[in-house]
């Protein structure tokens, strides 16, 4: 037997197995520790930078659905507003037609017009007070900016979408303008030969009218225009011709005149009916609904109403800002915009005139006999705030829910992904854990008895003393 000062290969064996024992049990004690696999670079270099990957694509996925929670609730605050705004606009209607249905003494007209003046101020005050998270929503900075319009050609426009959110000039050519429904009598000395019954009907009614032979073409005119309020046509009188037509204009305007006694010659139907706006946009033909044209392109989605009988080139007119602009996704270029109303009494109303025309001394206030422009004007406030509310709704339903949809989903793929590349195989680790601790105690009692030999060496030379 050789003895020397170095370790045996058996007492080598015996310390590398215990300090690999001891290092797996480590590793074992960390991973279940912390239920990450991969604590350090060492562990797994390849899945460090997966997981790295995947982790930040989370972050990202985390952050668009915070968006879209934010954006519903920007939308149902908006929403709340437009809600309390449509009802002020009830109540309006409803004073125009009580103050219209007569039997009001002046001093009960003119509390009628207090109310509206109070209404009006209400509603200005919701569209500059409403607000999220401190960002107005009703105050006009909501939607997109216009600029250039000249209003004896264009009397309003209404843009929804601008894609990019940049400058945007529209080139709009008007090649042919609306039209009324018309028909047309014609008698050589403008007077009627016999008795006749007229049945004239528009869009709003029908009416009989007689008339006696004799009666000139200019009385049977006032007589139509008497009962305009009932049925929406109107006539007038150019030498032999009398001309009924209907008061609006557009394929959906309509005049009828037939004879229910007698002969009234209207030519070859007792039917008429008007003709659209026909115009270019950017090179773009749409034909409208009555003076206003729905433009929907790639690039633009925009309502805009002409002047009655205008036609040629428009005056530039610029779109430009971004709307209220949302990310749905992780990538920041994918954006989503909603434009929402300027809630004003100087900005609702269309080519009848604006809200603000109803306010005491205004041109629609109620004692300016102006009734029928009231109620167009508060029509088209109705319209803007009831259009303004179903785009926030489909908004809310169908991108921020799909995209959210979509958010949920794989954000589940990635964490999933994330746990199978980080996570801890709890399993797997406790086994390695129990085989660990097994190999150190084995470890340990071959070093004592490495040891134990290393005695019983040194041993036989108490004999030799």
């Amino acid at each position: 037997m050789r003895v020397g000062t170095s370790l045996f290969g058996v007492d080598l064996s015996a310390q590398h197995s215990l300090m690999q024992a001891m290092n797996q049990l480590t590793q074992s004690s960390i991973r279940l520790s912390t239920m990450k696999r991969i604590n350090s670079g060492s562990d797994d270099p390849a899945g460090l930078i997966s997981v790295g990957a995947l982790e930040a694509e989370l972050a990202s996925l985390e952050a668009a659905s915070r968006n879209s929670s934010r954006a519903v609730g920007a939308i149902r605050t908006a929403d709340t507003g437009l809600a309390q705004v449509g009802g002020l606009l009830r109540d309006i209607k409803a004073n125009i037609i009580e103050v219209a249905g007569g039997g009001l003494s002046d001093a009960e007209i003119g509390a009628k017009q207090i109310e509206i003046d109070a209404a009006l101020e209400a509603l200005n005050r919701i569209g500059a007070s409403t607000s999220y998270g401190g960002q107005k929503l009703l105050d006009g900075s909501g939607g997109y900016n216009v600029s250039g319009v000249n209003s004896d050609q264009v009397t309003n426009i209404e843009v929804y979408q601008n894609v990019g959110g940049g400058t945007q000039a529209l080139d709009i050519e008007v090649t042919a303008a609306a039209t009324s429904a018309e028909l047309t009598f014609t008698d050589a000395d403008a007077t009627l030969d016999a008795d006749v019954t007229l049945e004239v009907q528009g869009n709003d009614g029908i009416t009989v009218l007689e008339f006696d032979a004799g009666t000139t073409l200019t009385q049977i005119a006032e007589a139509i225009n008497l009962e305009s309020g009932t049925t929406g046509v109107s006539a007038s009188v150019s030498g032999n011709d009398l001309t009924i037509s209907s008061e609006g204009v557009g394929s959906e305007a309509m005049v009828s005149v037939e004879a229910l006694e007698g002969t009234f010659d209207v030519g070859p139907s007792t039917t008429a009916y008007g003709t659209d706006v026909v115009a270019e946009v950017n090179g773009v033909e749409f034909t409208g609904e009555g003076n206003e044209i729905h433009v929907s392109t790639s690039a633009l989605q925009a309502d805009i109403e002409l002047e009655g009988g205008f036609t040629g080139q428009v005056d530039p007119i610029t779109v430009s800002g971004g709307a209220m602009t949302y990310v749905f996704s992780p990538d920041v270029s994918d954006t989503s915009t909603l434009a929402l109303p300027n809630i004003n009494a100087a900005a609702l109303g269309g080519s009848a005139g604006r809200l603000s025309d109803l306010a005491s001394g205004g041109s629609a206030s109620m004692t300016s006999g102006n009734l029928e422009q009231a109620m167009a004007i508060v029509d088209k406030a109705e319209s803007q705030v009831l259009g303004a509310r179903a785009r926030a709704g489909a908004f809310e339903k169908y991108t921020i829910g799909s995209s959210q949809n979509l958010l949920d989903s794989m954000e589940e793929s990635v964490s999933e992904g994330l746990s199978m590349v980080r996570d801890t195989d709890v399993a797997k680790e406790v086994s390695n854990l129990v085989r660990s601790q097994i190999l150190v105690q084995s470890g340990i009692s071959m070093i004592s008895l490495t040891n134990s030999r290393r005695s019983f060496i040194g041993s036989l030379f108490q004999g030799i003393t």
